[in-house]
């Protein structure tokens, strides 16, 4: 990685956009051994209002731990994606297509995934965060992948196997999408 990777995982309270951030900067610095800041947002309320996780992935110093030229902006709720959608350049933005309505106009900037309905599929829709992790790492390569899949462990494991391995599922889906969109 030559520059610094610079992440917003926005949406709403309640979507665990903030686990998923905490597991991309862990896996970046106790796994990959790079340096990552992690910052976040969040309303007063626990569900429903605007929340965010800024991440900064680099192999040199982080001098501001806030993301200034985002890299890669994911949205997963209708609130975030107004917030971001045509007003951060030619940031790629990746949205829920099961929870935002896009704005025709900003389309080449914008890729959409029916992330709720994958993590239907893969069992929970729990896993949404788990999956966007997936989209980020696939994308942007800020970590390896046994750095993520040790994230997942270490942040899954007390809860037992069945829900590591539902997880990495979920990681290695949201992966190929993310790959797919380089």
């Amino acid at each position: 990685m030559s520059k610094q990777k610079e992440i917003i995982i926005s949406g709403v309270g309640g979507q665990g956009m903030i686990l998923c951030g905490t597991m991309i900067a862990e896996a970046a610095a106790i796994h990959d051994r790079k340096r990552a800041t992690l910052s976040s947002e969040y309303g007063v309320e626990t569900r429903g209002t605007f929340a965010k996780s800024d991440v900064i992935v680099s192999d040199e110093e982080i001098f501001f731990p806030d993301v200034t030229e985002p890299d890669l902006i994911i949205c997963l709720a209708q609130v975030a994606y107004e917030r971001y959608s045509g007003k951060c350049g030619d940031t790629l933005i990746v949205y829920n297509e099961a929870e935002i309505t896009p704005d025709p106009q900003r389309s080449a900037w914008e890729r959409g995934v029916n992330i709720t309905k994958l993590a239907k599929e893969l069992g929970h829709p729990a896993v949404a965060n788990i999956i966007t992790m997936g989209i980020v790492v696939g994308l942007l390569e800020v970590v390896t992948i046994e750095g993520a899949e040790d994230a997942i462990r270490r942040f899954f494991g007390k809860k037992g196997e069945k829900m590591v391995a539902l997880n990495c599922k979920a990681f290695e889906a949201g992966y190929e999408i993310g790959k797919s969109f380089r």
